[in-house]
């Protein structure tokens, strides 16, 4: 049911759909690579499950997929189909460098170039800019069809290197669904040679550097420049600006002669640039990427590593120096300052401020690092305060966007704050940051620009910024906040109408210390401050609130005292709480240390009972920490009434003690039982059971006080007499085991008792009568209890308890079982009239008393033929003769057992 159209060439339509058989199988000339996709009608492709002729899988929805053999291959689909053999050349339209006009007329088709170079070379394709969709999406391959390179719509990831065998094609599909059909450009060039690339030269931050002018149209939407190998630092930066009277915007890729991306700005731009890493040694091109319109650019690069040239030399300074002054150029020019300082390991803050808040400032370190979209280390870049770290030397690179207005002059801050020794001298090295940091208050002007404060925080502190002018002024200082990565973590919010700083980290149990900047407004020279960091959570730092000690740790009831208490986050809203029961105090907090350490507190004693408290520590929510033994002086221990005895004294039964009554109220008791005045060992609970060992003496106990502030102190209870315990009781009673019968053997079961009997005593009984001498736990039924009621007594027996008795109901005793013939009753002598026949009455267990005899002619009871010999008779004769005997047994059944018959009786 399968349709078999065609294979699809390249640059032309998908097969059309065909709803009804689902499914088309294709005839692949040779094993390779094909593609194999489902179309949309907006030309969105899905990749298909490819099936050999026995259906199983070849490919499971692979982009590109790999057929081992020629032959039948199928696919299933209900949409448009596309299926290309990619070492095909059919479609392919060969093409030259420089600017390419190609259409997508059906959707989903995939075009293909033949690409004019040999292998080794590199190449990229860019796209215009402004170029409207469709956008085309190149990937390149060698003659074979495998995948070199694969480049997505816009200037590329850099060049292409072209490996394996040529001739090498780039194949074209819509890298979108927008607009799945229509005109597209690509830009076709050859990166690895300089040829037709006019030089740019070096340039500097002069105020006329040199610079490289290119034109774009009369069929030309991309201009090309080289950087000689020898004539480049390993960071510069590179600036495209369009000429006046250009009205198509630009934007640019430079990658070196091994194919790798140096940079490249993402937005066409009439005036834009970037920081750039030029591979040492080797040539790099740039690609000015505009459209097929008249267009003229100026491009300039410059040295932006240590030695740069015409940067103006500013050392950092320390916090609260001052500020360097410079003098802006127009939108877009590039001014530069190089920040030195003396150790690589200093953090150094850089801010640039203008009257119009318009300057930004992009840096870089030695080596040009520290700054754009290739750099490593801390980014600074932007128009807000950064900070930089790992070189002695940064070129600041100062300037104001092309769409914006520029002051005349503006104000530098590069501030060191930190060395490999720490913090600098003049920062504020911050104890504690547990609810924050502050108020402080200071003036802030040209000659003291800022001031810093080292604070010990942790991964994820926030703080809401509390800055006003305290003399009314709107600009207010501005928070930077530096953390080990130096983000600055600080931000304006409209919501708040202020500041918010937190610190951005990865989670850690470490610290992650930061540096608080506070620096003047951009449009203010001077402003007076007071300034104060809010934790905004529930603590800022690793401190976490404890109560460690309180100093003195007594105090005598009645007046004010004076308390220390020491332990972390403690604030200034913190009060200590001594509480007794449901007595409390609360005191005056009177100062906290700048480390948030130590607390001084003032409380009142007066009318406090004496004894034991504790000291607790409230925080500003009412949440307390710590608890601590604080002493009251208080007066002995009284007793006002003594412990009292609860319960039987009696063996086996518990005695329950009070504590009495006493004066101050103890914090605790102990327990001694005696008896007969002498301490029972081990006897130490509020709870005594009555061993069997004081039956008879009399049993009190005396209770022990205790208080953390006085001595302990003792009082007994009254006595009592040891009574002798309860009868043991069964829980599980004793009962009879076996058949009572006559002969029969039957046990008595021990059962279980109240508590475990020292002995047991047995008493079998008939008709409720004591039976002499059973008086073991087994007992055999003799034959004269037939017929009578048997039952049992059992007796426990304990030291210190009375005796528990059990009697069983009795039960009747009945006939004992027959006796069994163990060997059957035989005949002797001759079967003759007039003979004497006898029998022997076999052996029988248990043993008979007495046996009975009937003799039997053919089964027929012989009349009078009882005893154990027999006279045959003519009327005996021809017939055979049996005896059965009757086995008697005093109490028991009688048993029976017949011979086996003699022969017929002979005349």
């Amino acid at each position: 049911d399968c349709a078999h159209p065609p294979l699809n060439g390249f640059n032309s339509a998908p097969t059309e759909a065909d709803p009804v058989s689902g499914c088309r199988t294709f005839t692949a000339p040779a094993a390779g690579l094909y593609d194999a996709y489902a179309i949309r009608d907006d030309g969105y492709r899905t990749p298909l499950r490819v099936e050999d002729a026995t259906g199983a899988a070849v490919c499971e929805y692979w982009i590109t997929c790999t057929l081992p053999a020629a032959g039948e291959y199928t696919v299933r689909t209900t949409s448009r189909s596309l299926v290309i053999d990619r070492s095909a050349t059919t479609g392919c339209e060969p093409v030259g460098l420089g600017l390419f006009r190609g259409e997508f007329a059906a959707a989903g088709e995939t075009d293909c170039l033949s690409l004019p170079l040999p292998a080794g070379a590199r190449f990229t394709a860019v796209e215009p800019v402004y170029s409207g969709a469709p956008h085309p999406a190149v990937t390149v391959v060698d003659a074979d069809g495998t995948d070199i390179c694969h480049q997505p719509s816009g200037p590329g990831n850099g060049a292409c290197e072209l490996t394996g065998k040529a001739p090498f094609r780039a194949l074209v599909v819509n890298d979108g669904t927008a607009k799945p059909t229509g005109p597209y450009a690509l830009s076709l060039h050859r990166t690895d040679t300089a040829d037709g690339c006019q030089v740019l030269p070096e340039g500097d931050f002069t105020t006329a550097p040199r610079n490289a002018r290119v034109t774009t149209g009369n069929g030309s939407a991309v201009a090309c420049l080289t950087i000689p190998a020898s004539d480049h630092s390993v960071m510069e930066a590179v600036q495209l600006q369009a000429a006046s009277g250009t009205a198509v915007s630009a934007q640019f890729l430079v990658v070196d002669a091994r194919g790798k991306e140096s940079c490249r700005t993402y937005t066409p731009s009439a005036s834009t640039w970037t920081g750039c890493a030029l591979t040492p040694g080797v040539a790099h091109t740039v690609l000015v990427i505009g459209r097929d319109a008249p267009g003229e650019y100026a491009v300039t690069r410059r040295d932006i590593t240590a030695t740069a040239k015409g940067c103006t030399a500013n050392p950092a300074t320390g916090p609260g120096g001052a500020s360097a002054e410079g003098a802006l150029g127009a939108p877009g020019e590039l001014r530069c300052r190089q920040v030195t300082t003396a150790d690589t390991k200093d953090i150094v803050h850089i801010d640039a401020r203008d009257a119009l808040g318009t300057a930004n400032v992009e840096v870089f370190g030695d080596e040009g690092n520290g700054s754009g979209y290739t750099s490593s280390g801390p980014r600074c870049t932007g128009d807000r305060a950064c900070a930089v770290t790992g070189s002695t030397h940064y070129q600041a690179v100062v300037s104001v966007p092309p769409t914006k207005q520029a002051a005349d002059t503006y104000r530098f801050d590069a501030v060191r704050l930190a060395g490999a020794d720490g913090p600098a001298p003049e920062c504020d090295r911050v104890k504690s940051v547990a609810y924050g940091y502050g108020p402080v208050t200071g003036t802030l002007d040209e000659q003291h620009s800022t001031m810093c404060a080292a604070l010990p925080t942790t991964y994820s502190d926030r703080f809401a910024m509390d800055i006003s002018d305290t003399t009314g002024a709107t600009g207010t200082a501005v928070p930077a906040l530096y953390d080990p990565s130096l983000d600055n973590g600080c931000s304006y919010s409209t919501l708040t109408k202020g500041y918010e700083c937190r610190v951005i980290e990865n989670y850690t149990r470490e610290p992650t210390p930061s540096f608080l900047v506070l620096s003047l407004p951009e449009k203010a020279s001077t402003t007076s401050y007071r300034a104060e960091a809010v934790c905004t959570l529930s603590l800022c730092g690793l401190e976490r609130i404890t109560l460690t000690k309180v100093s003195p740790n007594a105090a005598a009831s009645g007046g004010k005292t004076t308390l220390t208490v020491s332990g972390s986050a403690l604030h200034e809203q913190s009060r200590l709480l001594l509480r007794n029961g449901d007595r409390e105090i609360i005191g005056t907090t009177l100062a906290v240390s700048p480390d948030r350490r130590t607390l001084t507190a003032e409380v009142d004693l007066t009318g406090a009972p004496e004894g034991a408290w504790s000291a607790i520590l409230l925080s500003r929510g009412n949440g307390e920490y710590g608890k601590l033994p604080f002493t009251v002086t208080s007066a002995p221990l009284t007793s006002t009434a003594p412990p009292t005895l609860s319960g039987e004294a009696r063996v086996g039964e518990y005695l329950t003690a009070t504590t009495g009554t006493w004066s101050p109220k103890p914090a605790s008791y102990s327990y001694q039982w005696y008896g007969d005045g002498k301490p029972i060992s081990g006897a130490t609970r509020s709870v005594f059971t009555v061993p069997a060992t004081l039956m008879g003496k009399k049993v009190g106990v005396t209770v022990t006080a205790h208080r953390a502030t006085a001595a302990d102190a003792t009082a007994s209870s009254a006595t009592l007499t040891a009574a002798k315990g309860y009868p043991l009781g069964c829980t599980v009673c004793p009962v009879i085991k076996g058949t009572v019968k006559v002969g029969s053997k039957l046990t008595a079961t021990s059962g279980t008792w109240s508590w475990t009997p020292s002995s047991l005593a047995y008493q079998w009984k008939a008709d409720g009568k004591p039976i002499s001498g059973a008086t073991s736990a087994t007992y055999t039924v003799p034959a004269s209890l037939r017929g009578k009621l048997l039952s049992l007594t059992v007796i426990a027996r304990l030291s210190g308890f009375g005796d528990g008795q059990v009697n069983t109901v009795g039960v009747k005793v009945a006939t004992g079982s027959a006796p069994k013939a163990t060997k059957k009753p035989t005949i002797s002598g001759t079967a003759k009239v007039g003979r004497v026949l006898k029998a022997a009455h076999g052996t029988w267990s248990p043993a008979p008393t007495s046996y009975g005899y009937q003799w039997y002619a053919n089964g027929k009871a012989i009349s009078g033929a009882t005893k154990s010999s027999l006279t045959l008779k003519s009327a005996q004769r021809g017939k055979k003769i049996t005896v059965k005997v009757t086995a008697r047994r005093t109490g028991h059944a009688n048993g029976t057992a017949t011979s086996a018959a003699t022969k017929a009786v002979a005349r």
